[in-house]
Order: structure tokens, then C-alpha cells, then sequence
């Protein structure tokens, strides 16, 4: 993982998963892509919550494994306290909102306009 992290580290995709575990508890994935176009989990970590605290933790000790080399791009949801870790922590990345996820939020609010005519994207 650091190996690969060391060579594909330009964009980097982060993403808390719920209810995979009998606690409820977050778990956070780091991927990206290689040179053949598939996907690299870099790192993955069980989480108590989701506050900013928590993410900072988990980014700085993210960076620490992997020699200290920020991603240049990092695609995620829209979750506030997420953002504000990233700022924080790795202040020279893009942090930029993952496409699946702004089509979700469309569906969501756009649905209502057309009435149920638009249902899915995929």
C-alpha cells in the first residue's frame, strides 16, 4: 500500500462506510487509481465517530504512514467536519465533492421538479 501510495498519490478518493459492523461504527477507505486503471485501497481505518477531531487524527496519521506526501486532489462527500479536517490538515490538496455523490444529492432534490420522471442516473 505505501509503495503504491508512493507512486499513484496524486488524486485520492475518501469514504466512511456505515453499518458494516454490529457497532454502527464508520469505516473510512483511502483509494485510488493505477496506472491500469484499477482500483488501490491505500489505507482503511475503523472509526469511533465522525468529528472533526477524528478525521484530523486520521489524515495526520494517514500522511505519517505515507512518508508525509499529501494527495494534490482529494474527492470525498459533503460532510462538513471531513472538509474542515482536509483544510486543516493537508491545506495545499484540492478537496473536491465526489461525482456519484452530487448525483445522489441531485436526484434527490430535482426529483420533486419533473415529478418522478427522473429516478436513477446509473
Amino acid at each position: 500500500m505505501i509503495i503504491e501510495y508512493g507512486q499513484f498519490y496524486d488524486v485520492l478518493s475518501f469514504d466512511t462506510t456505515y453499518k458494516i459492523n454490529k457497532e454502527n461504527w464508520p469505516f473510512a477507505v483511502f483509494v485510488g487509481r493505477n496506472h491500469h486503471q484499477e482500483t488501490v485501497i491505500f489505507k482503511g481505518a475503523l472509526m469511533y465517530d465522525e468529528t472533526i477531531d477524528s478525521f484530523v487524527w486520521l489524515f495526520e496519521t494517514f500522511l505519517q504512514a505515507m512518508s508525509g506526501k499529501a494527495p494534490n486532489t482529494i474527492f470525498t462527500d459533503q460532510d462538513d467536519a471531513m472538509a474542515k479536517a482536509i483544510l486543516h490538515v493537508m491545506p495545499s490538496t484540492y478537496h473536491r465533492i465526489c461525482t456519484w455523490h452530487m448525483m445522489q444529492n441531485d436526484l434527490k432534490h430535482v426529483n420533486i421538479v419533473f415529478k418522478g420522471e427522473v429516478t436513477s442516473v446509473l
